[in-house]
């Protein structure tokens, strides 16, 4: 046996003992605290699966708890199915790893997904809340009750704001005082706009004011601060291009060697000291773009 095969037996000898070590470390925390695992690991993705029920429910999209736990368990599955065929084609270590990283992310996914629409459904509610304020100060200047102008709101705007009006006169219908089921509406839709717009209807209702001068200058008040924001976000824009083209810059120029010397890439995935570079080279990518989004985050 030439010395090159020896060296090479010898690294994948201790390369899967390591393996073996790790494997059965593992096991053996797992083995010894698995009644207290399964307990934290059911709980969490119980409330994970509670938390989608919830924001299904706010977004008026009538899903089932069952629902919720099919899309976890489905998105684990799949992703973490795709990163170990993906991690095959270099080596069982990195099918392993692959597997875990992208089970992880595909866990993580509905989640950040249906967040992400219950962001853009509040975003859109607030574009909304500058027409609905004009109406109701126009509806009030017109001698409607303000009873009447939650109806007109309800059959005038589009969802979501239709939806949320419709849903505070159905709970008016049903005995709630109709103040109450606006405040409800600011507990399904966390916008400080309609937080401010709801609590001067109620103050005004009960101590007694101009309705449509204060919808009128709450109205004013929305729209220079969404002027601002905008004005705000567009500046900001060039700097988040920037970060994704660096963070992405590492990964295409890889991309481009391998294409050209896939040997000098694959090494990468094959040796513990090229691993440890790659984790940490998007450890340090991530931990850029998260410093770049706080500093160019801009509450108004």
């Amino acid at each position: 046996m030439t010395p090159t095969a020896l060296g090479e037996l010898t690294y994948f000898g201790l390369m899967g003992l390591g393996v073996v070590l790790l494997m059965g470390a593992v096991f053996f925390v797992v083995f010894r605290k698995y009644d207290e695992l399964e307990i934290k690991v059911m709980d969490g993705i119980a409330d994970y699966a509670q938390e989608l029920y919830k924001l299904f429910d706010l977004m008026f999209m009538r899903k089932t708890m069952n629902y919720c736990y099919v899309l976890i368990l489905s998105s684990t599955i799949v992703m973490g199915f795709l990163g170990f065929v993906g991690g095959l084609q270099i080596n069982g270590i990195a099918a392993l790893g692959l597997a875990l990283g992208f089970g992880v992310m595909g866990y993580k996914a509905p989640g950040s997904i249906v967040r992400t629409m219950f962001s853009r459904r509040v975003a859109k509610f607030d574009t909304q809340l500058v027409d609905a304020l004009n109406m109701m100060a126009n509806a009030i200047k017109s001698g409607l009750s303000f009873m009447q102008v939650v109806q007109l709101l309800e059959k005038e705007l589009p969802n979501p704001a239709s939806q949320e009006f419709a849903l505070a006169l159905k709970e008016n219908r049903i005995g709630i005082n109709l103040n109450d089921a606006l405040l409800n509406m600011t507990k399904r839709i966390p916008s400080d706009d309609l937080f401010m717009i709801i609590n001067s209807v109620v103050t005004l209702s009960q101590q007694g004011g101009d309705l449509s001068e204060a919808f009128e200058t709450i109205a004013f008040t929305i729209r220079e601060r969404q002027r601002v924001k905008e004005k705000i976000r567009t500046l900001a824009q060039a700097g988040l291009t920037q970060a994704t083209i660096l963070a992405s810059l590492p990964v295409v120029l890889m991309g481009l060697m391998y294409s050209m010397q896939p040997d000098s890439v694959l090494i990468m995935f094959q040796t513990p000291l090229g691993l440890g570079m790659l984790l940490g080279m998007f450890i340090m990518i991530g931990l850029g773009v998260l410093w770049m989004r706080k500093i160019l985050t801009i509450e108004i």
